[in-house]
């Protein structure tokens, strides 16, 4: 949260030298996503060196240690609607509207724990997200309902389950809750364990004006291909970004240019996926963030 705040206040001295008219605040967009290229594209210049600076603080760090022990997906966990999903557009603006019923029991546990198995069988225990929490955050408004406004849907049964997802510590096996929705033969699956907020490298240099800093949004599935949201302004153009890569940590530098067109520009915030391509798979090495030296998991999408 702390590295998209500072993302936020970069784009505010980012924006302070481009000419505006007044607008009201706006929801960022995101464009098109920017596509990799064949070759890696090596960080330069001064944002090379502060990702020098973060790379350098990450071994031994506090953060490094955590990131190691700790349970950090390295894909989007929000949810895993069944293949298919949804049989018309009426049930998707009703579960994406929150209109869902109840008609089960919500199953409650007892020690308010549950565990992640690692692919090495090591197992950590974490604060379970009960199966309430999961309904509350369903049943929360999410978006206007703009069609199929009087469909609703119901949710007949709930029970424990687990899947498995990369993390940074290789394959888990994680607990998850399935609620069955009247319609579907299989069931919705969401998380019963939440990441961990990642912990703050030390002795990390002061964060920095974010000028490149992005946010990670996904890694491809050979580990060769990053994606994340890079901020940028109304009167910006995306260009290719750069990556600057330790055997340890990856930091992405995000690269924007003024656009020439003679306009003025106005208060809108953008955000726009970039593919970076590294020299060699991820792996097991975490992604810094250029601001706060922060490691990052993917954000939902």
């Amino acid at each position: 949260m702390r590295g998209r705040i500072a993302v936020a206040a970069a784009l505010v001295l980012l924006l302070g030298g481009c000419a505006s008219t007044p607008t009201s605040k706006s929801t960022a967009v995101r464009p098109s996503l920017i596509t990799a290229g064949p070759e890696v594209r090596t960080a330069t210049g001064e944002a090379a060196r502060r990702a020098a600076e973060v790379t350098a603080a990450w071994p031994g760090s506090a953060a490094q240690q955590a990131w190691e022990h700790g349970y950090f997906p390295l894909q989007d966990t929000t949810e895993w609607p069944p293949e298919g999903a949804f049989r018309d557009g009426a049930d998707k603006a009703a579960y994406l509207a929150g209109h869902i019923d109840l008609a089960t029991t919500l199953p409650v546990s007892v020690s308010g724990t549950t565990e992640v198995t690692f692919a090495d069988g090591s197992r950590l225990a974490l604060p379970q997200r009960s199966a309430k929490a999961v309904l509350d955050s369903l049943t929360r408004q999410r978006s206007a309902c703009a069609t199929g406004c009087d469909t609703r849907l119901t949710v007949t049964a709930v029970q424990p389950g687990t899947t498995t997802v990369a993390t940074s510590r290789g394959q888990a096996v994680i607990p998850v809750w399935e609620f069955t929705i009247t319609g579907y033969d299989r069931p919705f699956r969401y998380p019963a364990v939440l990441s961990q907020a990642p912990a703050r490298t030390t002795p990390v240099p002061d964060p920095a004006p974010a000028a490149g800093a992005t946010t990670l949004r996904s890694v491809s599935a050979d580990g060769l291909v990053l994606t994340a949201f890079v901020p940028h302004g109304g009167c910006d153009t995306v260009r290719p970004g750069e990556v600057h890569e330790t055997d340890r940590a990856v930091v992405l530098i995000g690269r924007t240019a003024p656009t020439k067109s003679g306009r003025p520009c106005n208060d809108l915030l953008l955000s726009t996926p970039v593919e970076f391509r590294l020299s060699r798979p991820l792996g097991a090495r975490a992604v810094l963030g250029l601001a706060d030296g922060r490691p990052q998991t993917p954000a939902p999408q």
